[in-house]
C-alpha cells in the first residue's frame, strides 16, 4: 500500500505547482485612472462591468496622463506641473518612487517597452523622447525635435519604431530605436496627436487630427497618407478592435464615442453619446469593453461592444483624465 505523506521535496513541488497559475488568476484586473484636479490616481478593481475601489494614491502636480506595464507590475503617472512621473505598484498599490529629472520638462504621453524594462516619456517642454529605465528611472537618452508640444506616441509592432504626435507639428515623427534617432517626419493633419495607433495588421496607422475633424490612414509601408476620413468634433483617442473591424475615435465635443468601420462602408458607423468632456479611453483585452473618462462629469463609462451600449457609469472622483488597463 502506498503512502499518502509527501516527502519534503515533493511538497514543496506541489506546493510550487498550485501556487503558480493560481497566483496569476488571482491577480485583480485593474483601471487606473488618472484625477487631474485631485493630483491623485485612483485604482479600480474592474470585474465584468462594475468597477470597484481598491486604492487613492497622491502623485504629482496636473497629472494627466498614465502607461501601465506590459507585466502589469507598475503604473506610470505623467505630473506635467511637477516636471516628474509617480510610479505605482499595483500589486502593493502604493507610490514606489518618483522619476525627477531636469530633462523631464512638462511630460506627457508615455508608454513602456513589450519587456516592460523601459520607459519611453514624452518632454512637451524640451520637444524630446526621453528613455528611461523601468526600475531606476534612470535617463538612457534624450532624443530631441521629436516634433513640436509631443504629445502621444506608439510602438510599431515589429517593436522598432515608435511614431509620435504632437500639438504644434502637422507631422508624425517617427523614431527609429535602434538608431536612437529621429528617421522621417510624415505629413498629417493639424494636431496629429488625437490617438496614433496600429491597426492589428501592422500595415496602417491612425492619427486623430484633433484641429481638423479627421482620422489619417498613415501606410506603414510607403509612409504616406492614402486616405482622410472627417470624424466628429476634436478626436482625442483611437483604439482599434482585436478582430481590425472597427476603430473607437473619442471625440471631445458632441459625438461621443465614433465607430468608425475599417473593413465595411462608412455607413455601417455607429455613434454612443457619452458625458461632458471625454478625455480617456481604455479597452479590455478581450475587447469586449471600453472605458471612457468625461472630465466634467466625473465618471468612467463602460461601453459594451457588441451592442454599443453604455452598460455602466461610474463616479470616479474629480477630473479624471487619462485611464489604463492592467489586464
Amino acid at each position: 500500500m502506498l503512502s499518502r505523506r509527501l516527502t519534503p521535496a515533493l511538497a514543496a513541488l506541489v506546493a510550487i505547482t498550485l501556487s503558480g497559475p493560481a497566483a496569476a488568476a488571482e491577480r485583480p484586473r485593474l483601471l487606473v485612472v488618472v484625477n487631474r484636479a485631485l493630483n491623485e490616481v485612483s485604482v479600480w478593481k474592474a470585474e465584468g462591468t462594475a468597477l470597484t475601489l481598491a486604492k487613492r494614491l497622491p502623485v504629482g502636480k496636473a497629472p494627466r496622463e498614465v502607461c501601465v506595464a506590459p507585466d502589469g507590475k507598475h503604473a506610470y503617472v505623467a505630473n506635467p506641473d511637477s516636471n516628474s512621473i509617480s510610479v505605482v505598484d499595483l500589486d502593493a498599490l502604493s507610490i514606489v518612487t518618483t522619476i525627477q529629472l531636469p530633462e523631464l520638462d512638462k511630460p506627457d504621453g508615455c508608454l513602456v517597452s513589450p519587456d516592460s524594462k523601459t520607459v519611453w516619456a514624452l518632454s512637451m517642454g524640451r520637444d524630446s523622447l526621453l528613455v528611461l529605465t523601468a526600475d531606476s528611472g534612470r535617463l538612457v537618452k534624450e532624443i530631441p525635435a521629436v516634433g513640436k508640444v509631443p504629445r502621444r506616441l506608439t510602438l510599431s509592432p515589429d517593436g522598432k519604431r515608435l511614431w509620435i504626435g504632437s500639438n504644434k507639428q502637422p507631422e508624425i515623427v517617427v523614431v527609429d530605436l535602434a538608431k536612437g534617432a529621429v528617421e522621417r517626419a510624415i505629413k498629417s493633419g493639424n494636431e496629429p496627436r488625437g490617438g496614433v495607433t496600429f491597426t492589428p495588421d501592422g500595415k496602417t496607422l491612425l492619427v486623430g487630427n484633433v484641429e481638423d475633424d479627421t482620422v489619417s490612414w498613415i501606410d506603414t509601408s510607403t509612409y504616406e497618407v492614402r486616405r482622410v476620413q472627417g470624424v466628429p468634433i476634436s478626436p482625442q483617442r483611437i483604439i482599434v478592435s482585436p478582430d481590425g473591424a472597427f476603430a473607437y475615435v473619442l471625440t471631445r465635443f458632441g459625438a461621443g464615442l465614433f465607430a468608425m468601420p475599417l473593413t465595411a462602408p462608412h455607413d455601417k458607423s455607429k455613434v454612443v453619446a457619452l458625458g461632458k468632456a471625454p478625455w480617456g479611453l481604455a479597452m479590455n483585452p478581450e475587447g469586449t469593453l471600453l472605458y471612457a473618462s468625461n472630465n466634467a462629469d466625473d465618471n468612467v463609462m463602460v461601453i459594451d461592444t457588441a451592442t454599443f451600449k453604455v452598460v455602466a457609469d461610474v463616479p470616479v472622483g474629480k477630473d479624471p483624465n487619462g485611464i489604463a488597463i492592467r489586464p
